[in-house]
């Protein structure tokens, strides 16, 4: 059955086997109150200075800081919060929950055309995708690119496995196939320093 069209972000979904079991989600991270994109659940984000921010592009050469999850932020002319989405900007910087355990797993649709099974192993770029939910939970668009697949060691992502499950998403020779990937260009994965 051909898969449909369906984005959501890198939801977390466990760990690499061997590694410990940590669902706790690291809250050491800000975003800069003046960040006027809105930010969902799912989203690669990246360092800047002093803050973190929503990684774009392509993705092939960011390392990555962890996966948008919340944030605690204070609303303008509101009380503090927490939210599952930046809502892009507020009247105080915010304390954003990210997963960044370097042997995380997530699962992620492909951008258009299939991650074949001999994908398993390489290295993944992304895409930002197109749009995004802020309905609910409010879920992001981005997505893994296929065209992006390398044995190099710069992409952020590397493929794991094929998505195990069945229906939507489990036909690996059609178009919009979900991979579960792990961290590969990732700040606590890096032998250099991120600035």
């Amino acid at each position: 059955m051909a898969n449909t069209q369906a984005q959501f972000g890198f939801k977390h979904i466990g760990f690499i086997s061997g590694a410990g079991v940590d669902y706790q989600l690291n809250s050491q991270y800000q975003i800069q109150s003046s960040v006027a994109t809105v930010i969902l659940q799912g989203t690669p984000m990246i360092k800047s200075g002093q803050y973190i921010i929503p990684a774009t592009g392509t993705g092939n050469l960011t390392t990555i800081v962890g996966i948008f999850q919340g944030v605690d932020y204070t609303p303008v002319g509101g009380i503090p919060t927490f939210n599952s989405v930046w809502p892009g900007a507020a009247a105080a910087d915010g304390k954003a929950h990210l997963i960044d355990a370097p042997n995380a797993l997530f699962l992620v649709a492909s951008l258009l055309t299939a991650v074949p099974v001999t994908a398993i192993g390489q290295n993944i770029g992304f895409s930002t995708g197109a749009g995004g939910t802020t309905i609910g939970a409010g879920f992001a668009s981005y997505v893994v690119d296929q065209a992006t697949l390398t044995t190099g060691s710069s992409a952020p992502f590397q493929v794991y496995s094929m998505f195990p499950g069945i229906g939507n998403g489990s036909d690996t020779t059609t178009s919009y196939n979900w991979v579960v990937v792990t961290f590969n260009n990732q700040r606590f994965k890096q032998l250099t320093g991120v600035a």
